[in-house]
This record gives structure tokens, C-alpha cells and sequence, in this order.
């Protein structure tokens, strides 16, 4: 038995014995650099789509006369040397078939007899839309998509449900770069999409086949394997916004026959749409901008027909990107959602605090009232998002005759820090955000039967261990951030005479405090599927997998650094209720009384001195919390054994129409976690039921490919993150404000949590139609219905009235829609091929992303109202692929498609337009 890429190996290999023009790959590389200059066409290699459906339609006859053949020689009474002949026919007819599937443009076809829901889009598609980042690619296909934050914060939602972004969350949803299931979304978050050969998505959960379990569904993408053909590739792309993007893909025999090699690289570097507009900073970086570096450098190693073996090994160096702090603000509403006036105390209190005469001394710098709302991007200590990842990965496949093993092994890296500030031109806050180290390894061994019996199957063992330490929402304050954070009360009081200002500038200056993680988790797993085929028509796939899990947590919440005023909480202690230095806190007072008031130690200050250096503690206290500080603490273990399982019965009516009924199970590990206040808890793990109908179909001469089917998902015990009440911190705030109301002053610190039940259900198509010559047209639309279906209460949005007697702050959310779960989702997709002149090929792509509205939290300001998204392409090229020129055009309609939010808005990426040059061997 042999696989498509065993085949593809074997023959490569076979070509390569033809006398042959040999190009080593530093001559490759020059020669397609000489192309780049050239429009002549070395060979006629790329076909119109009417070229290759006519192909592909000699290719079906050949291969049916093959089964004929067959099948007639299988008839006869004995073996005889006729048979012969009849076993290459059956060889050759298993080579058709297989040429026939690659050749398809239709990528929905190869999926025909896969019992349950999935897309497919090939690289050839993403290359035509320029197509590289995560956003861009899952744009092609239908009920998935990337709610954008930062390479950290994004998350995927896949028929309603979003993958949580909190570290301890395992993703709801499966990600597997070639083979290596991902075990934190982020990898996959700011990876670089280029050379990739397949984007699946598998939807339900998955797991019975190998890999990590998900309760929703699994992304796969693949990239482009090495080849015995040499070939060379250079691609060079100017854009708006001084986008320079630079592609070299080289490969071809290393040694004929034996080993291969494909090397990837790519240099992407390009300003932002988003200037900053503080002076001192003006024009020095910008937002939204690119600075990456990706290298992958594969090998394909086949020692003999039954052997192959490709390592891939992948680096991208950290780069520095402006994301975080880009915001539009506004003014917050005044009323509630019920009409009520809001207390003005409490609307727009940030805005309020700006307006204080220490924020407004120089016009030219800052001035409140013309600024604070008028710019995106006005700051001074904000630094970039840090993003760099490296990947290993060794596939094996060792033909062992009526089965085939499988390794797959992999080790992933990944590292993320953040440096924000508090988005204005002061020293308020900075190196604020997250620093995150990942890595993980897995392995996966797997015994694939041949198939063509009447039963085939799958089966193996898993292994994944991941470790992930990282600094939480740290922050580092500066000497604004006393002015800032003081209440009126205090400020007033401070900010009266100069001593008391230095006491502002000192009592938060260069403190720096926040927690740290160790997150580590071990799964082990047993895991089978067989799928039995009762008749020529029905098909019943069983599956069932068993997973021993265990994942630990342990947090320490830290004063890194003190700061200047570390005095103030020697003196006086940690809280904001004291009215005197506390015992052992004489030594602090006496130099706080000098340092600031050249008196001779506490005793000799007056009253109002002293009054001052309490207020300047408790500004500061209120905001560090150093009461709040604790070691080390770890989380009992969550230990425990996960089930998944699969019962699918599907039914070929014809050759164009299946039907298929699915019912799923999946399981999603615990938590064992910490609260950023150092109580542990364990969260259960989440369960989900799938069920699901639908039918394949090849209609209209084969033209046209109809996929569809209808689905529900059950989900108990679903994980998610949940705000809880947080007394430390509604304490620290009452100090602060205390003209604010009780209602409006609770706090929340976020925890994971259980809600009891949500049910998704919906429609899904997915439609290819190649019909019109020279054209062919794509759409895959979905219905989702995602609810919490069970009792749950979470907290109320900022619109509900929280001044009416016995306000509760948590409300019931059975029935509500899920956020980030949009009704309905469209794509379209068309694409436009015709040879032009002599030996050239015009083109022309389009894809566009509609989205009905939807809500982002409970709020009815996180809306998101109906919107779509064009992308545009027209190129002119040569018929082989030698030369290419295409013109991009990404959000056409230069939609700024955001949530206007209860303060503000991120804007989305405005019109984008480049061009791509590209060349080839």
C-alpha cells in the first residue's frame, strides 16, 4: 500500500532516471531571478480550466475502462498469466484515480465520501488573493472565522462557539500544521501562510482519528511537500503603506531518486495605516504594521519503495509589530439602556481625570478636550507586540504491506511579549501586558489498513506535553500615574503645594508588579476508527478514543520593583484604612520626612505634612495593592481520563450522491487554575454531543459539487472565561471614588468557569460550480443558532440600570446568544482564467466575506453590525506559470467594519492595494 505522497515520491523518482537539465539550488535560485526579468514561456505547464477538465474527462474513461478490465479478469475461472496483466491494470487504474483527484481544481469533490462536514481551499486559491495571514485564509472558508485582538488574544469561532484565549483553556478548536496537532492558539495565530498546499476544516468533534481531541472541530493546514522535479520560485510584492515582501521557494533532488529538499523564505516588513501622533514620536512607527521573518527547510527521504520520511524544521526570529493601543474613543453613554441618567460620577471618570490641570500644562503636548478623543494614537512609552515561534516536525510512512505506519513527531516553541501603556502622550503606565514562553512536544504513532476490504481502519497511541510560563497583566507605572489613579479627594490634596506633587510623581514611579504562571499539561491517548463497509452502498464508521490527561497550575503574584516610594508602604503598611505609621515603619517615616520636608524625622512634621505623606500612601497603595501579593501557590492536579467517539452510517446512492448521519462525542480536559488573588480551584472537563444529516452530491455532468447538511451541537459543562467578584480590588476602588455609587464601584477579576449548557444548531452549504468556461464559482453560506441553553448567570452590561433598589450585578443568560456567533455567514469565491495572445493567461480572483451582526459580549454596545469584506486580484501572466504580474486589492470597499464598544473601537485595516510579481522554473 502506498500513500499520495509515497506516490508522488515514486514517481518523481522515476522521472528523475530521464537525462535531464540538473540545476543545483544556487543556480536555480539565479536562473529564477532571470525569469523575474523575462516574459518568454519556457513550457506549456499551467492549462485553462477547460484544458483540464477535458483531461480529466480522458482520464475518468481511462479508468473506467480499467475497472472493466478488471473486473473481467476477476471473473475468470483461474489464475492464469493473463492475470497479470490484469494486476498492472488495477495498478495503473489506482495511479489514475489518484492523478485524477490532484488534477481537480474542484477540491470539494476529493471529499465526496467523508461522512461529515468539510471545506477545503487549496494554496493555489490563497495565492491568488494574496492570502497569508490567519484572517485572510479562513476568509475563504465557510462558518469559521478569526476574531482578531493580537497574535495572543485572537480566537477562532467555528459554528458559534469561540475558542477561549486564556492560557490555561485548552482551544475548543483543533489546529494541526502538517500533521503536529497545536495545543495554544496563538502559534497558529501569527503564523506566516505561505507554500501551502491544503486548508481543511473538519467541523464536530474530532479526536477517534489521532491527533489532539477537539469538541468542535479541527483546522489542518498542510504546506507544500519537497519534490524530485527541480523547481525555483521568487515572488516580490510592493504594496501601500511601504509593504515590501520578498519570497524565494527553492527545492528539487539533493540526491536522485533519494533525498529532497524545499526551502522556504520570506521577508515581510511594511508601515502601519496608523501614524502615532505624539510629537516626540511622530512618524517613528506606526500601528498595524508588518515585521516578520519565516524560514522553513524541508527534506524527503525515500530509502526504498515502502520508506519515506520528511523533516520539516520551520523559524520565524522575533519581530516587533504595533498592535495593542490602537483605539478610537468616545464618550460613554449618560443614560442607561432604560433611559435613566447615569450618576455623573461614574461616566466618563477616566475622561475626568485628563481634564486635571497636571494632564493639561503644555497645549502643545497634550490638551484634553482637543486630543483625548481626537487621535488613535497619541502615546509615549507604548512598545510593540513581540512575536517568534520555531517548529520541528518528522513524518514517517513505512509501507508494511496490507497496513501502513505512521509517525508523526513534533516539537513546537513560542514566545509573545507585550509592552503597553495607557494609550496617552503620559508616563502613567508602561510594559504593561503579557510575557509569554510556550513549547510543546508530541508524538503520534498510527497503523493505517489498505483499504478496498470490507472493513479498513485506523489506530494508534498519542502523546502531547506542553509548558507554558508566563508574566501576566504586569505593569510598570511612571511618574504621572499618581496624578492619575489618585481620587479627587487625594489628588486635590497632593497637588496643592510641591511637596505634595513630588509625592504624586514618587508614590507609584517605576513600581512594577504582576503574576506569574506555570501552566503544564501531559495527554496520553489510545485511539481507533474502522469504517465497515456493509455493502457497494453503506458504509458504518465506528470510532472511540480514551485520553489520560493531568494539568497542573501554579501563580505567584509579585512586587517586582518597589519603585521610588516603597517608603510610603514601609511607613504606613499596605491598606488605605490607616491613619498613622504603623509599628516598624518609623525608620521609612523619618526618611520620607526628610527626603520630602528636610524635617528632621516624623516627630517633627506638622499635621498637615503628615496628612500629606498618609494621602501620598494611600494613592499609592490603593492602586499597587501590596496586600494583595502571595507566593507561590499550586492548584491541586486535574487528573482524569477524556472519551471521544464516532458513529457514522453513510449511504452511496449513486456515484454523484451520498447521504451520510453522524452522531459525535468529544471531551475537553479540566482546569486546575489559580485567581489572580491566590485561591485555587479546579473547573470540570466540557462535554459535547454532535449530531448530524447531510449529503454530498455531483450534479449537472459533474459540474457543479453539492454539499450540505444540517447540525446540533450540545455542549455541557461549557468552559469559558467568567468575571467574579473581586473585594480587594472593589476596595481599592471605593478609596478612590468614593462618590461613585456601590453598584457601579464592583470589581471583577476573571476566572475560568463552567456554564451549565450551550446548543448550537444550524445549516450548512458548501457549492463549486465549473460550469461557464473559463470561470468557475464558489459559496459556502451557513446558519448557526448558538445559545446558552441552561441557567447560568454572568454579569450584567454596562447599559443596565444600577441605580434601582436591589440591583444585582449577575443576570440569567438562558437563551441569549453566545458572543462572537453571527446567524449568518457567507463566502463567495470566484476565479477567471483565459489564455490571451500568444502564450499568455489573464486572471482575475475575487472572494468576498459577509457576516450578519452579532454581539461580542452581553452588551448592546459590543455590536457588530452586518458587514462583508471584498478582496480583488487581476493579473496577466504566461501559460507556464513562468511569469506573473497581480494586482491585489484587500477590503475593496474599504469597509471600517468594528465594534463601537462602551469607550471605544479598534478601526479596522482600511483599502489595501499592492502588486506581486512572481517568477518561476
Amino acid at each position: 500500500m502506498t500513500n499520495a505522497h509515497e506516490s508522488q515520491a515514486t514517481q518523481t523518482r522515476t522521472t528523475t532516471l530521464k537525462p535531464q537539465f540538473k540545476r543545483k539550488p544556487l543556480a536555480a535560485f539565479f536562473i529564477a531571478g532571470l525569469t523575474l526579468m523575462s516574459t518568454s514561456a519556457f513550457a506549456a505547464g499551467e492549462r485553462s480550466q477547460a484544458e483540464i477538465q477535458a483531461e480529466i474527462n480522458n482520464l475518468e474513461a481511462s479508468l473506467q475502462k480499467a475497472k472493466q478490465e478488471l473486473a473481467a479478469t476477476n471473473n475468470k475461472p483461474a489464475a492464469t498469466p493473463a492475470t497479470k496483466p490484469a494486476e498492472n491494470t488495477k495498478s495503473n487504474a489506482t495511479k489514475l484515480s489518484a492523478v485524477k483527484v490532484q488534477g481537480r481544481r474542484n477540491q470539494l469533490e476529493a471529499q465526496k465520501d467523508v461522512p461529515a462536514s468539510v471545506s477545503i481551499v487549496s494554496g493555489t486559491e490563497l495565492d491568488r488573493l494574496d492570502a497569508t495571514t490567519i484572517t485572510e485564509v479562513l476568509n475563504r472558508i465557510g462558518n469559521v472565522n478569526f476574531n482578531y485582538g493580537n497574535p495572543r488574544t485572537g480566537s477562532l469561532t467555528l459554528r458559534g462557539i469561540t475558542t477561549g484565549s486564556n492560557d490555561q483553556i485548552d482551544p475548543t478548536i483543533g489546529t494541526l500544521l502538517d500533521g503536529v496537532s497545536i495545543g495554544y492558539s496563538p502559534i497558529t495565530n501569527g503564523y506566516s501562510f505561505i507554500d501551502i498546499d491544503t486548508v481543511d476544516v473538519t467541523r464536530g468533534p474530532q479526536g477517534t482519528q489521532g491527533g489532539k481531541p477537539s469538541n468542535i472541530g479541527r483546522i489542518s493546514f498542510k504546506t507544500k511537500a519537497p519534490s524530485f522535479t527541480p523547481s525555483a520560485e521568487l515572488q516580490q510584492t510592493f504594496g501601500d503603506w511601504d509593504t515590501l515582501r520578498s519570497t524565494a521557494i527553492l527545492g528539487g533532488p539533493v540526491i536522485d531518486g533519494l533525498l529532497a529538499w524545499r526551502g522556504t523564505f520570506q521577508r515581510e516588513q511594511g508601515k502601519g495605516p496608523f501614524i502615532n501622533q505624539f510629537p516626540d514620536q511622530e512618524g517613528r512607527f506606526s500601528y498595524k504594521n508588518q515585521d516578520r521573518t519565516f524560514g522553513r527547510i524541508q527534506f524527503l527521504l525515500t530509502p526504498n519503495e515502502d520508506i519515506s520520511a520528511k523533516l520539516s524544521v520551520e523559524f520565524q526570529p522575533k519581530g516587533s509589530e504595533n498592535v495593542n493601543g490602537l483605539t478610537n474613543r468616545h464618550p460613554e453613554p449618560t443614560t442607561f439602556s432604560d433611559g435613566v441618567t447615569r450618576p455623573a460620577s461614574s461616566v466618563d471618570a477616566t475622561y475626568k481625570k485628563y481634564l486635571r490641570a497636571w494632564f493639561n500644562q503644555d497645549s502643545t503636548l497634550w490638551n484634553t478636550e482637543r486630543d483625548y478623543y481626537a487621535n488613535p494614537v497619541n502615546v509615549d512609552n507604548n512598545g510593540s507586540i513581540i512575536t517568534g515561534s520555531r517548529g520541528e516536525t518528522l513524518n514517517i510512512n513505512w509501507d508494511l504491506g496490507s497496513v501502513e505506519l505512521q509517525s508523526i513527531t513534533g516539537h513546537r516553541s513560542h514566545w509573545f511579549s507585550a509592552a503597553n501603556d495607557e494609550g496617552t502622550p503620559f508616563d502613567i503606565t508602561k510594559s504593561g501586558g503579557y510575557i509569554t514562553s510556550y513549547s510543546q512536544i508530541s508524538q503520534e504513532l498510527k497503523l493505517v489498513s489498505e483499504k478496498g476490504n470490507w472493513v479498513d481502519y485506523q489506530a494508534g497511541i498519542y502523546y502531547l506535553s506542553t509548558d507554558n510560563n508566563s508574566l501576566g497583566s504586569r505593569t510598570r507605572y511612571g511618574d504621572d500615574a499618581g496624578a492619575f489613579y489618585a481620587s479627587d479627594a487625594l489628588y486635590n490634596s497632593l497637588a496643592a503645594s510641591a511637596s505634595g506633587q513630588a509625592l504624586l510623581r514618587d508614590s507609584l514611579n517605576y513600581a512594577y508588579k504582576g503574576p506569574y504562571a506555570l501552566v503544564k499539561n501531559e495527554s496520553k491517548a489510545i485511539f481507533g476508527e474502522a469504517n465497515w463497509h456493509l455493502n457497494e452502498a453503506f458504509t458504518l464508521t465506528t470510532g472511540a478514543r480514551i485520553t489520560q490527561e493531568e494539568r497542573n497550575t501554579s501563580l505567584t503574584s509579585l512586587i517586582f520593583d518597589n519603585g521610588v516610594g516603597a517608603d510610603l508602604t514601609n511607613a504606613f503598611g499596605g491598606t488605605t484604612t490607616f491613619t498613622d505609621r504603623i509599628a516598624g515603619g518609623e525608620a521609612a517615616s523619618d526618611r520620607l520626612a526628610s527626603r520630602y520636608f528636610g524635617a528632621a524625622g516624623w516627630s517633627a512634621l506638622t499635621a498637615a505634612q503628615k496628612t500629606q505623606l498618609i494621602n501620598a500612601a494611600k494613592v499609592r497603595n490603593g492602586t499597587l495593592q501590596p496586600n494583595s501579593v502571595f507566593g507561590l501557590v499550586k492548584a491541586p492536579a486535574w487528573d482524569g481520563e477524556l472519551y471521544a467517539g464516532n458513529l457514522s452510517l453513510s449511504d452511496k446512492i449513486s456515484e454523484s450522491l451520498t447521504v451520510y448521519g453522524t452522531v459525535q462525542y468529544g471531551e475537553k480536559g479540566g482546569i486546575a487554575q489559580v485567581s489572580t488573588t491566590g485561591v485555587a480551584s479546579l473547573v470540570d472537563k466540557e462535554r459535547t454531543t454532535g449530531y448530524e444529516l447531510g449529503f454530498r452530491s455531483s450534479l449537472l455532468d459533474k459540474t457543479l459539487t453539492l454539499n450540505a447538511d444540517i447540525f446540533i451541537n450540545d455542549i455541557k459543562d461549557f468552559q469559558t472565561t467568567v468575571g467574579v467578584p473581586d473585594p480587594v480590588a472593589t476596595a481599592a476602588y471605593r478609596a478612590a471614588n468614593p462618590t461613585v455609587s456601590l453598584a457601579d464601584s464592583q470589581q471583577y477579576q476573571s476566572v475560568v468557569g463552567n456554564l451549565s449548557g450551550v446548543r448550537v444548531k444550524g445549516i450548512e452549504i458548501d457549492a463549486f460550480y465549473s460550469g461557464f468556461e473559463n470561470l468557475t464559482l464558489r459559496i459556502a453560506t451557513a446558519y448557526n443558532d448558538a445559545t446558552y441553553s441552561e441557567n447560568a448567570f454572568l454579569a450584567q452590561p454596562n447599559e443596565i440600570n444600577s441605580t434601582t433598589p436591589g440591583f444585582n450585578k449577575f443576570s440569567n443568560v438562558k437563551g441569549e446568544d453566545l458572543p462572537n456567533a453571527p446567524k449568518f455567514t457567507t463566502t463567495l469565491g470566484a476565479n477567471y482564467s483565459v489564455p490571451v495572445f500568444e502564450n499568455g493567461n489573464f486572471h482575475a480572483s475575487a472572494n468576498y466575506k459577509y457576516s450578519s451582526s452579532y454581539k461580542t459580549s452581553r452588551s448592546i454596545y459590543d455590536k457588530f453590525d452586518a458587514a462583508g469584506s471584498l478582496d480583488l486580484s487581476v493579473g496577466l501572466g504566461t501559460l507556464s506559470g513562468s511569469f506573473d504580474a497581480n494586482i491585489v486589492v484587500k477590503n475593496a470597499l474599504d469597509g471600517d467594519n468594528h465594534v463601537e464598544g462602551w469607550t471605544g473601537y479598534t478601526p479596522s485595516t482600511p483599502r489595501w492595494v499592492g502588486i506581486i510579481f512572481t517568477g518561476k522554473l
